[in-house]
């Protein structure tokens, strides 16, 4: 029903779109009200041409009454659509996960705190409808927790992407109660960065506290007519009403004033759950894997098993991959482009699997190559000491400049000079030096494959590079 056809704000469509979400959630016996006034815009959208934008907008606005609320808990998407699509995915799928989980929750026991859904207006337009709840709806006068559902493709996990500041706490609840704990820091890290906007940022501009969630795969339907309801991965779907219902009554029942905290967490998804730990450690964890790195070269000199001109050399040598692969990714990408010019108007290929695998290929072809035309000379060990060294010095420089991505190469670095003290320890021809670099390999693995995966939808082809170099610094 939302998503039948599209339906701008302010259109005929949309107003029949309003008065279903209106009819839907009083059904469920929730009082349940329209927020009509003008507001303007949120974030940087025409402002940063120098204009400003303003919008009438009409949110729909229902509560789920706590039973001793010590705060509110918001659950926002917007229910607007592109001109130029149906937004079946953009966002019609975080609106009626929000009605089937205020379904939910009307069935079960009543929650503690306040839950209020906010079914937004003009988010494609201006942001003008969140901006307009954040700052003047009184349900939104003393903030709370957002929970921001959102989709940029049609298919793939559901990303826990973008967080309020000092999220330490709220991670921890993350972790614990989404069914699906899909996220990383370093995910957070890349989008501060990035000049995107959703309704989220209409709450932090207000100094809301939360998180943002969304499936970035098969981007190409993206603001297009093709974005339909037919075109819905509804395992995507289902993963969002998991989480959206898991966190819901999670934070329902949590005491809202004790979610303050005073640093960011390192976080990343591990099959099973989401590992996690306070973002002070990043840097002295850093300085660790280099310190336990320049051990494992001593080490390695020490036990005669390569000369400090190969170390050297194997420190070297180790560039060559790391540099040639992204490069060898940008290469392929013109390359296609060039045969094919319309890719290039694409956020990413409508069938992307080969070209990504495409990618990894070359990547470890690169590597492989490298590999075999320098062991001889070099040897294994001075190459694995350069491979270890290049990961542990872009940790460092990625816990001053990047941190929340740090763990990215710091843990697989450190993992990987404790495996080689481990080996060079014990018996050569013993299990302990296969177990332990075994197990190295695994850390990296752990670690480094989910981000390499999940770099191609979130950056798209042609910047299929980044993951290139993460699939190289996996294969180091």
């Amino acid at each position: 029903v939302i998503a039948a056809r599209p339906h701008v704000a302010g259109s005929p469509a949309n107003d029949q779109v309003r008065e279903h979400l209106v009819g839907v959630l009083r059904g469920l016996g929730l009082e349940t009200e329209v927020q009509d006034t003008v507001a303007p815009e949120a974030g940087q959208l025409s402002g940063a041409a120098g204009g400003a934008t303003v919008a009438r907008v009409r949110n729909v606005v229902a509560r789920v009454p706590g039973t001793a609320p010590t705060g509110r808990v918001f659950l926002v998407a917007h229910y607007d659509s592109v001109q130029s699509g149906p937004g079946g995915n953009d966002d019609a799928a975080g609106t009626s996960t929000i009605l089937e989980v205020a379904r939910a929750l009307t069935a079960g026991p009543r929650p503690r705190n306040d839950i209020v859904l906010v079914l937004t207006d003009a988010e494609e337009a201006c942001l003008c409808g969140a901006a307009a709840f954040a700052q003047s709806h009184p349900l939104a006068a003393d903030g709370g927790v957002v929970l921001n559902l959102e989709a940029r493709g049609s298919t793939g996990p559901v990303i826990m992407f973008e967080t309020s500041r000092d999220n330490a706490k709220l991670v921890d609840v993350f972790g614990r109660a989404a069914p699906h704990p899909v996220g990383t820091s370093f995910a957070v890290e890349i989008y501060r960065a990035l000049p995107n906007d959703t309704d989220f940022t209409a709450f932090l501009d207000k100094d809301f506290v939360g998180l943002n969630s969304a499936y970035i795969d098969g981007g190409a339907v993206y603001h297009t007519p093709l974005d339909t309801p037919a075109a819905m991965d509804r395992r995507s779907l289902q993963m969002h009403g998991d989480n959206a219902l898991g966190l819901a009554r999670e934070f329902g029942r949590t005491d809202l004033k004790a979610l303050r905290s005073d640093h960011d967490a390192t976080y990343f998804p591990v099959p099973g759950g989401l590992v996690r730990y306070p973002g002070w450690l990043t840097l002295p964890l850093a300085l660790l894997a280099v310190a336990a790195v320049g051990v494992l070269g001593w080490l390695l000199r020490r036990r005669d098993r390569a000369t400090a001109g190969r170390l050297a050399a194997g420190v070297g040598l180790a560039l060559v991959p790391v540099v040639a692969a992204p490069l060898g990714a940008w290469l392929l990408w013109t390359a296609i482009t060039t045969a094919r010019p319309g890719y290039a108007e694409l956020l990413d290929p409508y069938r992307p699997t080969w070209y990504r695998l495409a990618v990894v290929a070359l990547a470890a072809t690169i590597l492989f190559t490298w590999y075999a035309l320098t062991r001889r000379r070099f040897g294994p060990a001075a190459l694995a000491f350069g491979g270890l060294v290049w990961l542990a010095l872009f940790g460092v420089l990625l816990a001053v400049l990047v941190p929340g991505g740090a763990y990215l190469t710091t843990l697989p670095a450190l993992a990987g000079a404790l495996a080689g003290l481990a080996a060079l320890t014990t018996r050569l021809d013993g299990p302990w030096p296969v177990l332990a670099v075994t197990l190295a390999g695994a850390v990296a693995v752990l670690i480094l494959l989910p981000t390499v995966v999940l770099l191609f939808p979130a950056l798209g082809m042609a910047m299929g590079g980044v993951a290139a170099l993460f699939a190289v610094l996996l294969g180091l």
